[in-house]
């Protein structure tokens, strides 16, 4: 039996790096399509649409494998980035006090994309265990 295809690990970073920045173009094009229509809420809408464009992309590419979608990982999926989220705002909040905001978006990205990337490496697309037998 031949063995699972799977992403050589060096690859991973940049392909998690390539997805994200997809995951900006469409959050910002589905944003500005719908902004003049329903306002505020586009920005809900394009940010849920750059999500589901990274579940997908992550799973399919970043961390491809042969595997059927194990139960639970798109709920792991959604509480990382919920979290990563949740925490980059906080320390974009509290940095804010101490510089530009712009500044401080740009210290919150790098160590979010490394949460992230480590998180759904080892948490939301890890390999699924190996059925053994109970001795």
């Amino acid at each position: 039996m031949a063995a699972p295809r799977s992403v050589k690990a060096s690859a991973r970073p940049l392909r998690f790096a390539v997805v994200g920045v997809s995951n900006t173009f469409v959050d910002f094009l589905v944003f500005f399509l719908l902004q003049g229509l329903i306002g505020p809420i586009a920005q809900a809408v394009g940010y849920a649409a750059g999500t589901a464009n990274s579940y997908y992309w992550n799973r399919r590419w970043t961390f491809k494998t042969d595997q059927p979608r194990q139960k639970g990982e798109l709920m792991r999926f959604l509480i990382v980035n919920l979290t990563v989220a949740l925490l980059t705002t906080a320390l974009l909040s509290l940095l804010n006090l101490l510089m530009p905001v712009w500044a401080a978006k740009v210290l919150v990205t790098v160590p979010g994309m490394v949460l992230n990337y480590l998180l759904s490496k080892l948490w939301v697309f890890r390999p699924a265990a190996v059925d053994k037998p109970n001795l």
